[in-house]
């Protein structure tokens, strides 16, 4: 039975939204969609889902929040997007490497602390390739 759930989007707490905001669209490449003067939104692709979806970024209000682990995110070129990120402040917790399941992987933090995995598919070997 379904349900209709979909994720239509993210909130992430920040302690800097400026800094966080140029992580995300200097280094990942994200798009704004819009910003006032507490909030940045940006939009989000997701696969199989054409209008996407949006990342807030607000302010961290209160006690600190412990960041965590926000998901995996495809991009064209794990080292391309690791090494602009890294220019930026975000800190490598793995490199990238070719992991067993097909894709080139790496595990990244943000300005704040969150976890992000970036992974992009392997090229196809070609039936002549030695294993």
């Amino acid at each position: 039975m379904s349900t209709g759930l979909k994720f239509d989007g993210m909130v992430i707490f920040c302690a800097d939204i400026s800094a966080s905001a140029k992580f995300y669209a200097d280094g990942l490449g994200l798009v704004q969609d819009w910003a006032d003067d507490d909030h940045v939104a940006f939009h989000l692709p997701t696969a199989g889902n054409p209008t996407g979806a949006w990342l807030l970024l607000h302010p961290q209000t209160g006690p600190t929040i412990t960041p965590y682990e926000l998901g995996t995110f495809g991009v064209g070129d794990v080292d391309a997007v690791v090494d602009r990120v890294e220019r930026i402040g975000a800190r490598v917790t793995s490199r990238p490497a070719d992991a067993p399941w097909g894709v080139r992987e790496a595990a990244i933090t943000d300005i704040d602390g969150y976890g992000l995995t970036l992974n992009a598919p392997l090229p196809e070997r070609a039936s002549s390739d030695p294993a």
